[in-house]
């Protein structure tokens, strides 16, 4: 099994959300800062949206002072940044869960405002096809880029998104819908980045995109462009076109998903996979170096 897994449900239960999110300062002029949030996801990464130029100045704010990563990991796909420091700097810190929100479930969101971090409450509404979440919360500034906590104290997700109502939705009135993306999707890739694992030493034998479907009709998921033949994709039965939609029955919607389980994993994975309008499971061993 995984053993990060483990890891991360124990951080999640002793450690209080707030001192694990951190404000970012991004200087876009010079007299100008934006502000940000950051998650610390082990000693030295936190994670957050990619909000920035290669030529703004990065820093994060903490309790002991600013600090200055000293490199980043950026997923164009995912439009997210890990922040990379050479020392340990973050005693409180836990891997993104890859636990989604129940509907009407109790969140905790955590941003950044003017006077420092601040945290709301909010609920899950909604999960979309694409695996994002619509939930409410009150009227704040700063929510952009906010930790989201479940009760538990697991980190689930990063908000992208909000939408101000309109004024005719009587009961949403001072009310936010902001838009969840949960760490199911990203988890596997923040991993990955943590253990600063290389993914060329390992060979799967496919070309893979995100399927992101805006409509029930057709569900979301890993859509495999190629496949090489005598590969270990091409031996477990994938063929270009399949859309592989669960592993071990959750829900996948980015190739980095898959990689990372294959890499980690010590167990065959049972995939769940669309071909034309038929689904069948199939297993997937799991990587082995070069």
């Amino acid at each position: 099994m995984i053993q990060f897994l483990i890891t991360a449900a124990v951080l999640a239960t002793s450690v209080s959300p707030m001192d694990q999110v951190h404000t970012v300062r991004i200087e876009v002029s010079p007299a100008a800062i934006e502000l940000s949030t950051a998650v610390a996801i082990s000693p030295n990464h936190a994670v957050a949206l990619c909000i920035f130029s290669p030529e703004n100045s990065v820093s994060l704010e903490t309790a002991s002072g600013l600090l200055y990563p000293d490199s980043f990991i950026v997923s164009p796909d995912l439009g997210m940044v890990i922040m990379i420091f050479e020392d340990d700097v973050f005693e409180n810190y836990q891997i993104p869960s890859n636990v989604i929100p129940e509907i009407e479930e109790k969140l905790t969101i955590i941003g950044h405002g003017l006077g420092g971090v601040i945290a709301v409450e909010g609920r899950a509404k909604e999960q979309y096809p694409d695996g994002s979440f619509l939930i409410t919360s009150d009227l704040r500034e700063g929510l952009m880029g906010a930790a989201v906590f479940n009760d538990n104290n697991e980190y689930i997700g990063i908000i992208t998104g909000i939408i101000r109502p309109d004024i005719q939705f009587q009961d949403t009135v001072d009310r936010d819908f902001l838009v969840l993306y949960p760490s199911q999707i990203w988890y596997m890739w923040s991993k990955l980045v943590v253990l600063s694992r290389e993914y060329t030493e390992y060979s799967f034998g496919v070309t893979a995109l995100s399927s992101i479907s805006l409509t029930c009709t057709r569900p979301s998921g890993i859509h495999i462009v190629s496949v090489s033949i005598g590969s270990i994709a091409w031996k477990s039965g994938l063929r270009p076109g399949d859309l592989i939609t669960h592993l071990n029955g959750t829900p996948v919607y980015h190739p980095e998903t898959l990689r990372g389980l294959l890499i980690l994993s010590d167990d065959s994975l049972r995939a769940r996979v669309l071909r034309n309008t038929f689904e069948r499971d199939i297993s997937i061993p799991p990587f082995e170096p070069n």
